[in-house]
């Protein structure tokens, strides 16, 4: 058992996802803004969706009554929720032999009135009661730690909460992304729980890149993703240099990416006010890098002179390329911003850097030759 929360490294998400986008990018030309609107994730994994439909409508466990337990309804509408064609979650297919398939206990209780029993009252509790740490080991108890099946027919009683697993490709995406943890042989509710956690924790980082409108299924989707396609076509991200560098090392590059933690204090340290403007409220100013973090190498999101100390209004400016400075530290002002926008915005062609070292001088030339709007 799990005694310790494992987490997803920012980093190491960061750079995965860079590398996802431009692998889905390429399979279709088609810019990736969400999952559900892009061709090439919309063909791949958008059947999870028709799948959980389908198998809720053949299920129909809303309309269960107590008094069906014992009569075989439910054990046949669970076995109609598993076998239909398409349906890849879990492995139904008799190909293997009757017994060899996860489910054949469902098979195996229409030949006993007990049995019947039992597992229908186990799987009218799943859908109807709210004990799910006790539904998972009745479960278990049935079928056996067949982790696969089980945490599909979690699923399938609302995906908004649960997923299915496939162990041996999630558990390789999570070690993709930093995060120790297995599921494999590993069936438990407490390791399932962990294992929700975590794509949950995933999601969330998919949501402050594209819009909070992404599902647990998204990102379900990009962890198998990762691992069945990309790695096997060779299009993950090189992160050998950060997995290279000691614990302190990355723990320090994790912290600067989560609100830019020790990189801003430096910058603050360095600037003690806005690098153009003299503005001393420590609120009020943006710790922008001169290089962007998504563009940067480890270390170089840690380097002091990778950054700037700017107020709200030149910080955006800056990073969208509307102005920048050469290696004397004064201002450039990008032709598509007119001469009424930089009145309006405080901006002048006499403003300079306050202070500017050599070390700076490689990052601003990065800036104008690939920030900058000419």
């Amino acid at each position: 058992m799990e005694t310790t929360k494992p987490e997803i490294d920012p980093y190491l998400f960061e750079k995965q996802f860079e590398a996802f986008q431009s692998f889905v990018e390429g399979k279709s030309n088609v810019p990736f803004v969400s999952f559900a609107s892009h061709p090439y994730t919309d063909m791949q994994e958008g059947y999870k969706y028709e799948i959980y439909r389908t198998a809720r409508d053949n299920l129909a466990f809303q309309a269960w009554k107590e008094s069906d337990i014992g009569s075989g309804d439910i054990i046949t509408a669970t076995i109609e929720s598993i076998e239909f064609q398409n349906n890849n979650l879990v492995q139904w297919q008799s190909r293997y032999g009757d017994e060899k398939r996860p489910h054949h206990p469902l098979y195996d209780a229409k030949n006993s009135e007990e049995k019947t029993t039992n597992i229908e009252q186990c799987l009218f509790n799943l859908y109807h009661k709210s004990n799910v740490n006790k539904s998972f080991n009745d479960l278990i108890a049935i079928f056996g730690k067949k982790y696969s099946l089980i945490a599909y027919l979690f699923f399938i009683k609302d995906s908004s909460n649960y997923l299915p697993i496939a162990p041996s490709y999630l558990d390789r995406a999570f070690e993709l992304l930093g995060a120790e943890f297995k599921t494999k042989q590993k069936c438990s509710w407490g390791n399932y729980s962990m294992y929700l956690g975590l794509i949950g924790e995933l999601k969330n980082m998919l949501a402050e890149i594209l819009s909070p409108g992404v599902s647990l299924l998204d990102a379900h989707s990009f962890a198998w993703i990762l691992s069945a396609q990309m790695e096997s076509e060779n299009k993950l991200a090189d992160v050998n240099e950060y997995l290279n560098l000691s614990d302190t090392e990355r723990y320090s590059i994790r912290k600067s990416r989560v609100g830019h933690g020790q990189f801003r204090k430096e910058l603050i340290n360095y600037w003690s006010s806005c690098a153009i403007t003299g503005c001393k409220t420590p609120g009020l100013l943006k710790a922008s890098h001169i290089k962007p973090w998504a563009k940067s190498e480890a270390l170089e999101r840690l380097d002091l002179y990778n950054g700037l100390l700017l107020s709200p209004t030149l910080d955006a400016c800056f990073d969208s390329g509307f102005i920048s400075f050469n290696d004397s530290g004064d201002i450039i002002v990008s032709d598509k911003l007119s001469e009424n926008d930089m009145a309006a915005l405080g901006i002048h062609k006499k403003m300079k850097l306050s202070n500017i070292e050599a070390q700076h001088c490689k990052y601003l030339a990065y800036h104008r030759g690939s920030i900058f709007q000419k």
